[in-house]
């Protein structure tokens, strides 16, 4: 039998019938460690050959021979109890302190390892590491899927499904409050970023600007009211980018005011020109010229109330005839006032 053995699994053996062997339906890795038996039976029970043909170290050798059962063949597969080591690393963190990690992050899933870290910290005076934070976290599988299935559920609450609705060209130049524009932009103060919100109305160039130290749709919402109380006409409609900013809570709000809530095209910037035009004025003609500015909201939006000032009363339009948008307003309103239309006017 020259070339038996040659580290595969044996084709036929000396130890057992074939039969049995067949009928113990062994994997591969089972069959190979019985070619390890066989050959040594067949070249008088030489353990140190037997180690050196197939590669394997006598301490191997010895440990299936001490497992291997010739009445049950299955002795010789893996067990996967048996391979867990018998002393397992256990965590040095008092249990309390592990509950009351689980407290804390099942109460508010959305809390991290570092806040939870500086939490314990703080109300409990408990120093320790957030990787040990983290462990806790995962050795309890049912607070990641608390906090997976809260994202999925603010996945879900955030494709809340908006009409995207296209404003015609005509309602820009219909008549003050036809159609205001607004924007936003990161304005950058001393290496800190703020949120700078703008509405134009398209007819007057009447504008706006606030700004947030956040870019979410509850600001937005809150610089909308603030809009609806500057302008001194009624706005009809409003249009925005695609931002995340301007849905949910800025568009309910709309849509509680009974305003017509338009959106430009995706990457077309064009369709939000005048807004575009009016952050571009407020950075390059105010903002930049600002060099004791520091980076407090407060002292920012002061600025912006000299700005939108500025803007309206002392800044001259070429589009206007050379007017402020303040002179340009109060000449329509006397155009209209004439002819007894009063349909923009608060």
């Amino acid at each position: 039998m020259k070339g038996l053995y040659n580290g595969a699994s044996m084709r036929a053996f000396k130890i057992l019938p074939r039969d049995v062997i067949v009928a113990a339906n062994l994997s591969h890795f089972a069959l190979k460690r019985l070619s390890w038996f066989d050959f040594c039976k067949s070249h008088e029970g030489n353990i140190s050959l037997t180690c050196r043909h197939f590669g394997i170290s006598r301490d191997t050798f010895y440990l299936w021979k001490r497992r291997f059962n010739p009445n049950n063949l299955t002795s010789l597969e893996d067990d996967t109890k048996t391979r867990r080591p018998k002393n397992v690393r256990e965590m040095t963190t008092p249990l309390y302190i592990r509950d009351l990690i689980c407290t804390i992050r099942s109460n508010d899933p959305e809390k991290s390892k570092y806040e939870i870290q500086a939490e314990l910290s703080d109300i409990y005076d408990i120093k320790i590491g957030y990787n040990t934070v983290q462990k806790v976290i995962n050795r309890h599988p049912e607070l990641l899927r608390a906090n997976v299935n809260h994202l999925r559920g603010l996945r879900k609450h955030r494709s809340y499904s908006i009409a995207r609705v296209r404003a015609a060209r005509e309602l820009r130049d219909r008549f003050p409050g036809s159609l205001l524009q607004i924007d936003t932009k990161h304005l950058y103060i001393l290496g800190k970023r703020f949120y700078l919100f703008v509405a134009i109305d398209c007819k007057t160039r009447l504008g706006f600007i606030h700004t947030y130290k956040t870019g979410s749709s509850l600001n937005a919402a809150d610089f909308l009211l603030k809009v609806i109380r500057f302008f001194p006409f009624r706005v009809q409609a409003i249009n925005t980018d695609n931002g995340s900013e301007y849905l949910l809570n800025f568009h309910k709000l709309i849509q509680s005011l009974g305003i017509t809530h338009y959106f430009s095209y995706p990457h077309t910037p064009k369709m939000n020109a005048r807004a575009e035009r009016l952050i571009q004025t407020a950075t390059y003609e105010f903002f930049n010229w600002q060099d004791d500015l520091i980076d407090d909201l407060y002292e920012i939006n002061q600025r912006c109330v000299i700005f939108t000032k500025k803007y309206n009363t002392k800044r001259y339009h070429q589009s206007l005839g050379y007017r402020t948008p303040m002179q340009y307003l109060t000449m329509l309103t006397e155009k209209k006032k004439k002819k007894g239309d009063y349909l923009y006017v608060m």
